[in-house]
């Protein structure tokens, strides 16, 4: 089992740049007593054979590898909790990946850290655009780098000035939410 569901997102996220996605989309939810975490992008999706085995740990589409473990691991973390997980790529292409765990349940992991788990992915992938929504009872907060870039002109999000707005706005969005960072 993976220590929180930051290490999980960390997961769908690297699966989205793998498959070359242009736009990812990343959900952290409290839906009523349920936590949701999701991931939905633009990228090549799953093949019909792959999505069918996506929960199987002995398959992989990583060219060399025998083995393939993060969406096992997050079906495994969502089951165990008493939750649900999904998997959606429409044949057109995309995926949709999203865990659903209860809130309260004992075996549910900590969130962990979600600013440190996206932003750094975000700042290191030029050319791919996220949005990030983080919702929690009445409280909604989300980042679009698209309306940010347009704002920038040719300033990159690497700019430590970007940056540090970019964290510090993640740190209100997460305060306004309720998602605390772990310490």
């Amino acid at each position: 089992m993976i220590g929180d569901l930051c290490m999980h997102l960390a997961d769908l996220l690297q699966n989205s740049l793998r498959a070359g996605a242009r736009h990812i989309e990343v959900g952290i939810e409290r839906r009523g007593d349920c936590l949701v975490l999701w991931v939905a992008d633009d990228g090549s999706g799953f093949s019909e054979d792959g999505h069918q085995r996506a929960c199987d740990p002995f398959y992989t589409s990583k060219p060399g590898r025998q083995v393939g473990l993060g969406l096992p691991l997050l079906c495994q973390t969502a089951e165990q909790a008493g939750g649900e997980f999904s998997l959606r790529s429409p044949e057109e292409g995309g995926t949709r990946v999203e865990a659903r765990l209860p809130w309260d349940h004992p075996d549910r992991p900590p969130l962990g850290d979600p600013l440190g788990t996206v932003l750094p992915l975000i700042a290191t992938s030029p050319g791919v655009e996220f949005v990030v929504r983080l919702r929690h009872d009445h409280a909604a907060w989300e980042l679009d780098t698209r309306e940010i870039r347009a704002a920038l002109g040719d300033v990159p999000l690497t700019h430590g000035e970007v940056f540090t707005f970019l964290e510090e706005e993640f740190r209100e969005g997460l305060k306004l939410t309720g998602f605390k960072e772990d310490e």
